[in-house]
């Protein structure tokens, strides 16, 4: 794959989470790796005025090395992720309303269909952290060395993948899933899968609670 590919793949499924709703105005920030440098959605654009020429290219120190805007406020998570992950090349930021709900109202997000179970990977939920902060991209860092879905409470959720187009699954998997579990909810009680059921879906043993706390 071209980098200019990478790099219009990013915007494409950038306008994809505009379409879906994963986020609102010019809330979220999404990124791809080409290389040594990260390729970022700019600050201040909603995700779908993104284009490739108004991406913002940064080296993994946090230097600006091309693009007329500045980067997200959130660079620094995106950064956080590369460092420890060299396996992916994409992270998403977004702000799923249904999940960011469930998550914020202390509900239980556990693994409630057999799709979550394929796409997620490894969940984890993290404490509340003040958005845009050092704090907040050391903590994300550090969970990403094992994990590839992190739940933020009052904020959203950062997935990563090995392309824009598997961290944006996970993304929108997540949220159906939080919609799922929220009509489970009024309907009755969710009936969450269980590590059996789980394991037999993956076909091999779980070993970091398949998505729980």
């Amino acid at each position: 794959m071209s980098h200019t590919c990478a790099r219009q793949n990013l915007v494409d499924y950038g306008h994809r989470v505009a379409v879906d709703g994963l986020c609102a105005g010019t809330g979220g920030n999404i990124s791809a790796r080409e290389g040594d440098v990260v390729w970022m959605k700019p600050a201040g654009f909603a995700m779908d005025e993104l284009t490739v020429e108004n991406l913002c290219g940064l080296r993994m120190d946090g230097s600006r090395i091309a693009g007329n805007h500045a980067p997200t406020s959130e660079y620094r998570l995106h950064l956080a992720v590369y460092l420890v992950r060299p396996d992916v090349q994409a992270v998403f930021h977004t702000h799923p309303p249904w999940l960011t709900g469930v998550i914020s109202a202390g509900m239980p997000f556990r693994l409630l269909t057999t799709e979550s179970v394929g796409y997620l990977g490894r969940v984890i939920h993290l404490p509340y952290v003040r958005p845009q902060s050092e704090e907040l991209a050391r903590q994300v860092g550090d969970a990403a060395r094992d994990h590839d879905t992190l739940l933020l409470p009052n904020h959203g959720i950062v997935t990563m993948g090995g392309s824009a187009r598997e961290a944006f699954h996970r993304s929108a998997v997540a949220e159906d899933t939080a919609k799922s579990i929220i009509a489970a909810g009024i309907i009755g009680k969710p009936q969450y899968l269980s590590d059996l059921q789980i394991t037999e879906i993956l076909g091999k043993p779980t070993t970091r609670g398949a998505g729980r706390k």
